[in-house]
């Protein structure tokens, strides 16, 4: 299903659970303490939270970031990092869904406007 580039060297989430020629959507699920790898982000994407309650994101930069979990919030791919990994902190399973738009490619070096 992976073409583009994506796939096992690069790994959005944990499961890809499906692609067309305009969208591909991963699951990420990770029991407390387990890791999802090392990723950058080429395409815009949306991210919804399934549930959890703390995950941390560590950033290619060397920071990490603590990130309490709501269900049922989304985040676009401008208020992320490029290039990052997730780890569960909490106390419960973390899962997520993410939707990329084929086609859309990102830029970090111009995110849109905050509002």
């Amino acid at each position: 299903m992976q073409r583009d580039g994506e796939g096992e060297a690069n790994p959005i989430g944990t499961e890809l659970v499906f692609e067309d020629e305009h969208v591909r959507v991963w699951r990420i699920v990770l029991e407390p303490g387990e890791e999802a790898p090392w990723h950058t982000h080429a395409l815009d994407y949306t991210s919804v939270s399934i549930e959890g309650d703390v995950i941390e994101r560590g950033n290619a930069d060397g920071t990490v970031d603590r990130i309490a979990v709501r269900p049922g919030a989304f985040s676009r791919w401008h208020q992320s990092t490029e290039r990052h990994m997730l780890r569960n902190v909490g106390s419960t399973r973390f899962s997520n869904v993410i939707v990329e738009i084929k086609g859309l490619p990102i830029s970090f070096g111009e995110r849109p406007a905050a509002g």
